[in-house]
């Protein structure tokens, strides 16, 4: 640790969410944040050995420190939104841009849609739709290594101030991914400066995943600890929106 600076939280080895309050593992000796404390949810290798029902339900105890109770009263309110975050249930309604985008990714949204519709043209709508997925699947760009039938195709566009304007750009990534690495994925084909793994990071400087449903106005940002295959499909389209606040 750096002499004079306090080393605070640790990444999750799942997702690699940086976490102020991570769970330890005895099982595989590693470190999780909430979302992913449980053996199930970060596919602990010591389930291969116990399949029984009761061992996936263990739950990995807190990671502890000797400033795990400084951390506590020094974070509290963020620890508990945490918390409070994994164990609600999710709303069944569709979010909309309204209910889930704060004020600043609204307005990156809808500068971003306003720039697309005046600078689109039929022509172009007419290409991309007549090709569909077989048109999507020749263009996409993306990790050789993925196989195949693990691949799923999306559209994905830059929202940041002052960026080269990347939109639409065809990309896939591994419907296994946690939507974090799919984030990182697409930020890489994207261009985009990506500096979500470090302590420092503002908000501002931070970069996020949102996904188009149907409709326009279905915006929904994505939460990085769930899984792709559970959230998003071929055909999708993306954005990854710079800052937060």
């Amino acid at each position: 640790m750096t002499e004079g600076m306090l080393d605070v939280g640790t990444h999750c080895a799942f997702c690699r969410e940086l976490d102020f309050l991570p769970f330890h593992c005895s099982h595989c000796d590693r470190d999780f944040c909430a979302a992913h404390r449980m053996q199930a949810d970060h596919l602990c290798p010591a389930l291969k050995t116990s399949p029984s029902p009761e061992a996936s339900q263990t739950p990995v105890t807190p990671h502890k420190s000797d400033g795990g109770r400084f951390f506590r009263s020094l974070l509290p309110d963020k620890a508990s939104v945490r918390l409070q975050k994994s164990l609600s249930p999710e709303p069944t309604a569709a979010p909309t841009v309204k209910s889930t985008l704060n004020k600043r990714s609204l307005d990156k949204l809808l500068r971003f849609f306003s720039r697309r519709h005046a600078a689109h043209t039929p022509k172009k709508k007419s290409m991309r739709s007549s090709g569909g997925l077989p048109l999507l699947k020749r263009s996409a760009k993306g990790d050789g290594k993925i196989p195949a039938q693990n691949r799923i195709y999306l559209y994905a566009s830059a929202v940041e101030d002052g960026g080269s304007p990347q939109e639409n750009v065809p990309v896939f990534v591994n419907k296994m991914w946690p939507v974090g690495r799919v984030l990182d994925a697409v930020a890489a084909q994207l261009g985009m400066k990506n500096v979500n793994v470090r302590a420092d990071t503002t908000a501002a400087e931070k970069l996020f995943i949102y996904k188009q449903s149907g409709v326009r106005d279905t915006v929904q940002q994505l939460e990085t600890g769930k899984r792709a295959v559970d959230t998003l499909k071929d055909l999708d389209y993306v954005y990854i929106i710079r800052g937060s606040e």
